[in-house]
């Protein structure tokens, strides 16, 4: 099993709270900008909320998401200046954020829209760090990131979900938190093993289909 560290999200028990988002935010003191929109763009977690169904089965279905630092993450791939990497100890990835010519080909090839770039802060790009540090740009070069039980920092939005959805950490260890359909599913390739996603149990449309429309702007 990779001790690569993924995000583990059962959005059964999410309540949209956006407790993860403000969290993150505060920890890593992001509040780049001057207007509410440009704040939001820059923000590093966000919640969406995605309509399914009408009339009697209608829901408003709450989906957070980040960087999720993806295995064969698309953004290393095309960054021209090389500052990305999926760092070999544990998967995260972490970008020399001194060097980036804020090009966005980074935002452009990410299926999540992670990649966040601000006039307030240069525009260079910033993102989820995983908590790997604390601050814009701070991951960078950073030990082994270490689970809690062995010191580490338990991760902003994670310690802060009001209802328990949001777990991170190697991925052997989240997969045994996950539903055995989960783990067929993530074995099965969803999400091209970037992230442990529950089935919905209740409601007609699934998460997975809900998941991939984020970075599609619907």
């Amino acid at each position: 099993m990779s001790e690569n560290w993924v995000f583990y999200y059962d959005f059964n028990r999410c309540i949209g709270c956006h407790s993860c988002a403000v969290s993150c935010k505060n920890y890593h003191n992001r509040d780049p900008g001057v207007s509410q929109r440009e704040r939001e763009m820059a923000d590093w977690r966000n919640v969406n909320h995605y309509e399914s169904d009408e009339g009697d089965a209608f829901e408003e279905i709450p989906i957070s998401t980040s960087c999720m630092h993806c295995h064969d993450a698309p953004c290393v791939d095309v960054c021209p200046v090389d500052i990305i990497e999926i760092r070999e100890e544990d998967g995260i990835v972490t970008h020399d954020r001194p060097d980036c010519i804020s090009c966005k080909q980074c935002l452009d090839a990410c299926p999540y829209d992670a990649p966040t770039f601000s006039e307030a802060e240069d525009n260079k790009m910033s993102k989820c760090n995983l908590c790997l540090g604390q601050g814009t740009g701070s991951a960078h070069g950073q030990d082994k990131r270490e689970t809690p039980e062995d010191g580490g920092v338990k991760p902003s939005c994670v310690d802060n979900c009001v209802g328990e959805a949001i777990k991170a950490g190697p991925e052997e260890e989240m997969l045994e938190l996950a539903s055995d359909e989960a783990v067929e599913r993530f074995e099965n390739g969803a999400h091209n093993q970037r992230v442990i996603v529950e089935p919905m149990r209740t409601g007609s449309e699934d998460v997975e289909s809900l998941v991939d429309r984020v970075g599609e702007g619907n």
